[in-house]
């Protein structure tokens, strides 16, 4: 395999971690650092990581020495230089103690914590084994819904001991890697006009110009296939720049970003 070297290092940690980024079936179960690499392909951290990398702001920074903000530096220190680097060397190297949670998922505990229950954050249950289990179950939801604060808005990432911690969003990361991927392809030609980066990505098949079109056809196929491309691209020039300073995932307008005209977005021409 291309990454058997990686994955036979012998000075990779041997212990296993929590990382709340993973998907639900595999987030609750410790994994061993190359175990997480196989995990963490194609999850939020691996595009933040292709954020940075192919950020503006980051390159640009390096090469001056001049930081656009502290968060900007901040996150530079934490991720590190990844010019030259593969997302699986650096989460063998670095990105799996990022993100790594620095202690055990918490579990429904028996055991009485005076100073935890007079913190207000834990509360000890006395279960009794002679109930049905669908018994307990609602008994149990409607404990929380009495008792617990963020019943309804619970945002696990408030309590993430992680060094980097995402952002509670409903951004997933099949559309963040599609926005990143457009903002590749428009980076290798920031002449081309818009349609073409979405003819070349087939990002909507109904907008590719067949040869029977008819010239108004073409017209507006390009149109709407261009209109596409600048929405990906505007998410993605936000993204970007949001995950410079070390938020992510976030698609808010960005200071950094300059608003051109939907025009001059689109650049589209016959």
């Amino acid at each position: 395999p291309k990454y058997l070297g990686f994955m036979n290092r012998s000075d990779l940690p041997k212990l296993g971690f929590f990382f709340k980024g993973f998907p639900e079936d595999v987030r609750f179960r410790r994994h061993t650092v190359p175990e997480s690499l196989e995990i963490a392909r194609g999850t939020m951290y691996e595009t933040w990581y292709r954020c940075l990398q192919l950020s503006p702001y980051m390159a640009e920074s390096l090469a001056s020495g001049i930081w656009r903000s502290d968060e900007q530096e901040q996150t530079y220190q934490r991720f590190g230089d990844l010019r030259d680097t593969t997302f699986d060397s650096w989460w063998l190297d670095r990105g799996y103690e990022l993100f790594r949670e620095k202690g055990d998922f918490k579990k429904i505990s028996v055991q009485q914590d005076a100073a935890a229950i007079e913190s207000g954050q834990i509360m000890v249950l006395e279960i009794p084994l002679t109930v049905s289990p669908a018994t307990l179950k609602e008994q149990f939801d409607d404990l929380l819904r009495q008792h617990h604060p963020q019943f309804k808005r619970f945002d696990r990432w408030q309590h993430s001991s992680a060094t980097s911690r995402l952002r509670a969003s409903k951004l997933t990361s099949v559309s963040l890697n599609l926005y990143i991927s457009v903002y590749q392809h428009w980076l290798k030609d920031t002449h081309a006009a818009l349609y073409e980066i979405g003819e070349q990505m087939a990002l909507n098949p109904r907008y590719v110009v067949k040869r029977s079109d008819m010239p108004e056809d073409v017209k507006d196929k390009h149109l709407q296939m261009a209109l596409i491309v600048s929405e990906y691209l505007g998410k993605a020039k936000n993204l970007v720049a949001h995950a410079s300073e070390g938020r992510f995932p976030c698609t808010d307008d960005h200071e950094w970003i300059e608003r051109a005209t939907r025009a001059a977005n689109w650049r589209f021409s016959e």
